[in-house]
């Protein structure tokens, strides 16, 4: 008789055990959930190395070109405005990394980002900083 109540007690444990388990996973759940983004960010559409990002800043960076302004968009995949000039890569990065032959790039105001568009659709492409 002892080991009858000895054995509701131990399976009393377990599912309670199991409940809580069950319930922590969904909290863990419901906590992944809530920092994933509504809109899944965009694919790169190109893909640089270490240095091939190098070599265009080393290029640019010392251009005398207007600035776009600070909140100029930087996101992978943002639609570049009308208003922002794009600038032509010079030949040098042209001729090394031929990824970016095409693109066009602006250079934002304050952090000095090189902002990399594609000339299909006028979107982010890429950032250098």
């Amino acid at each position: 008789m002892i080991s009858r109540r000895y054995t509701r007690v131990i399976l009393v444990a377990i599912v309670f055990s199991f409940g809580v388990a069950l319930s922590s996973s969904k909290e863990v759940l419901r906590a992944q959930d809530v920092d994933k983004p509504a809109i899944a960010p965009q694919p790169r559409t190109i893909n640089l190395t270490q240095e091939q990002r190098f070599i265009i800043k080393e290029n640019v960076k010392d251009l005398d070109l207007p600035k776009a302004s600070k909140d100029a968009p930087e996101a992978i995949g943002d639609p570049v405005p009308q208003n922002i000039e794009l600038h032509a890569l010079p030949s040098e990065v042209a001729s090394k990394v031929s990824q970016v032959r095409s693109h066009s790039f602006f250079i934002k105001e304050g952090d000095n980002a090189i902002v990399l568009v594609s000339p299909n659709d006028r979107r982010v492409a890429d950032v250098i900083r």
